[in-house]
């Protein structure tokens, strides 16, 4: 395969990541505006390999077993998932919380892990999801760790539409919020990305002054409404994250 036909299939691939459901190559097409033709040719390449499978009336698709391998690849071999797991399990157990870890991609954020809280009913693992880097606490948290020059960069393509009606929208308060996060050592959001939903984060900084990612811990918004509280809930992600960046 061509790197430019790879590219193509890679992105037809990409489709499904903000869609519900199954999607014939007429859709597909659509979403990458591209000729039906050269999707059709994706879409074969990416059946025969495993990566889509179509539904049973054989005109739509959605992703097939196949997109497993590589992210059980990443995974396995992800040296902060690893070192972080630990952690996570500890703080979700101690605080009685959600901890979650993850990291940076391009302007958004994307889960890596989830340990649910002892109270949380086991649901589908966000693996994979995104949200706008600037209305999460783990966004902010990773933002406020880069340097000036890095963040600088990351703010300046970052679209400021809100996420939710609470969600922070212009440049200057993002940057208080930031600011606030380099401060205390820990960043803090509340229902910005989810209505009911608060969280605290700390970044995790490799020896070698690197970012690699936030671990988070979250849960309804009244348990992060007194400040004492979410004071010790910031305290133990910044000194899980100072420990889990010791052993990167």
């Amino acid at each position: 395969m061509s790197s430019n036909a790879l590219l193509k299939a890679l992105e037809a691939l990409e489709t499904f990541q903000n869609t519900s459901g199954s999607l014939s190559v007429m859709n597909i097409a659509e979403l990458k505006g591209e000729t039906l033709s050269s999707v059709q040719r994706s879409v074969y390449t990416l059946e025969a390999l495993g990566y889509l499978e179509r539904e049973e009336n054989g005109k739509r698709f959605v992703p097939g077993r196949s997109c497993l391998r590589p992210v059980y690849g990443y995974l396995r071999n992800n040296r902060l998932l690893e070192n972080a797991t630990p952690y996570l399990i500890d703080l979700s157990e101690r605080l009685a919380s959600r901890a979650d870890l993850s990291v940076l991609d391009g302007n958004d954020i994307v889960y890596l892990s989830r340990i649910p809280s002892r109270d949380e009913l086991l649901n589908l693992a966000p693996l994979g999801r995104r949200w706008p880097a600037i209305h999460t606490a783990s966004g902010r948290a990773i933002l406020a760790a880069m340097t000036d020059e890095d963040r600088s960069k990351v703010l300046a393509t970052t679209s400021f539409a809100k996420t939710t009606d609470h969600s922070l929208d212009t440049i200057e308060d993002v940057t208080i919020a930031i600011n606030e996060a380099r401060e205390t050592g820990y960043a803090f959001q509340s229902e910005e990305v989810l209505i009911g939903a608060a969280s605290v984060s700390a970044a995790v900084v490799g020896m070698d002054g690197r970012v690699y990612g936030a671990i988070i811990l979250g849960g309804p918004v009244a348990v992060f409404q007194d400040v004492n509280q979410r004071h010790v809930f910031g305290t133990a992600v910044h000194k899980a994250a100072q420990e889990i960046g010791a052993h990167i």
